[in-house]
């Protein structure tokens, strides 16, 4: 009888947190992901960064105009010429 191991690298942990966020991840698989943030700190983290970044990318759309002013763009370039 094969035994199931329950055990993640890293690597797999990361390829589970991007299925997680998509919500394509299995039971089972989000089991392994939470036992290996309890031995894991850096995927843990990875993982927080992910939502934030996640969360923060549907709002790129509203800086789309974003533009310097004339008078900041001369501040920059006198900065700059210093």
């Amino acid at each position: 009888m094969k035994r199931m191991s329950l055990q993640i690298t890293c690597k797999k942990a990361t390829e589970y947190i991007v299925l997680r966020e998509e919500g394509k991840l299995s039971p089972k698989k989000r089991l392994q992901l939470w036992l290996h943030f309890g031995i894991c700190g850096l995927c843990k983290l990875f993982s927080k960064q992910s939502k934030f970044i996640s969360r923060n990318a549907a709002h790129l759309h509203e800086h789309v105009d974003a533009s310097l002013t004339d008078a900041e763009k001369l501040t920059i370039v006198e900065s700059l010429q210093r």
